[in-house]
């Protein structure tokens, strides 16, 4: 009696598992259907579906996109003029300019680049890459604008402009 019971409850863990995993499985393609669907019909983000507003707009593209061209710190203000990103949305920012402040706390580093009084960009990455002040950069990211002079780019990636 206690091996026929032992087998029922291996059979009933075994059928409920499989049963949690399919429907799972259903769930996950669901879920990467939409994200695609949404994606493409420019639903998940707002700010793009607007006749790919962005396109207008040196430096700022989609997320893990590449804009049209990249924006240089005589233009940000221009860039970011009117712009509203909605709460949750991503815009990538690419910017060149000359890197005006550089600092380690030996686990991130934070790159800015362009003076004041303008727009001033700050890139929250990893590696400094060896750069030194005053050499043009090209930094990309994640946007956050925190007021209408600085933004936060992060995750960022930085590299020496071409």
């Amino acid at each position: 009696m206690l091996a026929v019971r032992a087998a029922y409850v291996v059979h009933w863990r075994y059928s409920i598992t499989t049963q949690v995993s399919a429907a799972a499985m259903v769930s996950a393609k669901l879920q990467i259907f939409c994200t695609i669907f949404l994606s493409l019909s420019g639903l998940k983000y707002p700010a793009l579906a607007q006749g790919n507003a962005l396109s207008d707009r040196p430096g700022l593209a989609g997320p893990e996109e590449m804009p049209k061209q990249n924006v240089s710190c005589e233009g940000l203000a221009a860039t970011i003029a009117g712009l509203e990103v909605p709460s949750g949305d991503r815009i990538d920012l690419w910017a060149t300019g000359p890197l005006t402040y550089i600092h380690s706390d030996e686990a991130l580093w934070y790159l800015a680049i362009c003076s004041e009084p303008g727009v001033q960009v700050m890139c929250i990455t990893y590696s400094g890459n060896g750069m030194k002040i005053g050499e043009r950069i090209l930094i990309r990211g994640g946007m956050r604008m925190l007021d209408k002079t600085h933004i936060v780019l992060d995750p960022c990636l930085a590299s020496r402009a071409e």
